[in-house]
């Protein structure tokens, strides 16, 4: 999936979804693994480095935004409650990251984990007033 996809496919995601929990979830968990299969693909497109770094950042956000969308199953505990089918995929990718991408595959899936932690915290956060 290329760049303009991944940035979109969230957006998307409630209107093709629809409202029923389990099904929402089944499409999550669906997308997360293809999100982590394209992932492991990104090298396969013989893109420059700097759209390589880009490509791979952009999946791994995707996959945070789904997690925080998509994978909190209870916010009124001490922690979130998360889907683990949803976050599962997710852990996944960060050593697909690190080891098909080193240095690079580690600092997009730092800054996407970092996004992920803010989103939660301030969520959390909105939900303690």
């Amino acid at each position: 999936m290329h760049t303009p996809n991944v940035k979109t496919a969230a957006s998307e995601s409630t209107g093709r979804w629809g409202l029923n929990p389990k099904i929402r979830q089944a499409c999550v968990i669906a997308e997360q693994r293809t999100y982590l299969l394209e992932l492991c693909q990104v090298w396969n497109l013989q893109l420059s480095e700097s759209d390589e770094a880009e490509e791979v950042c952009n999946i791994l956000c995707a996959m945070s935004k789904n997690v925080w969308y998509e994978g909190v199953l209870d916010w009124m505990r001490d922690k979130p409650l998360l889907s683990f089918r949803i976050v599962q995929p997710w852990l996944e990718a960060k050593a697909h990251a690190v080891r098909l991408y080193g240095d690079t595959g580690l600092a997009a899936w730092t800054y996407a984990n970092q996004s992920l932690k803010d989103c939660m915290n301030f969520e959390y956060a909105m939900l303690a007033e």
